[in-house]
């Protein structure tokens, strides 16, 4: 998914971090190609076709996030939470997880495409 810069809501880590620290959570359309978000509380944050592609999610709480048609390919999301977060339509091609990544009952990341890194 390419976006250009006008299409976006916001650009870059520190300014979603920000503002999800002033209690917004509506992120939609984002652009977050290759963010840092290592660690990051984004518990039901709304990131609905954003672009995460490359994004550094390892150990991001991203519980009830919905994620719905993001591009999340080659994403590292190890030690992530994703437990009921909406990964409809989402890429996920390439992204990596490990046995502490935690999923919603059901998803099979392997029929996502993912890749377990161990």
């Amino acid at each position: 998914m390419t976006q250009t810069i006008s299409q976006c809501v916001l650009q870059g880590a520190s300014e979603l971090l920000a503002r999800y620290q002033r209690g917004d959570r509506s992120f939609p359309q984002s652009c977050l190609e290759y963010a840092f978000l290592r660690g990051a509380d984004l518990r039901r944050a709304n990131l609905q076709g954003s672009d995460l592609h490359g994004a550094n999610l390892r150990y991001a709480n991203l519980r009830y996030a919905n994620l719905a048609d993001a591009d999340l390919r080659c994403a590292d999301l190890r030690y992530a939470d994703l437990e009921g977060a909406c990964l409809q339509g989402a890429n996920l091609s390439g992204s990596h997880y490990d046995h502490n990544t935690c999923f919603s009952p059901g998803f099979d990341p392997v029929a996502a495409g993912m890749q377990l890194f161990e």
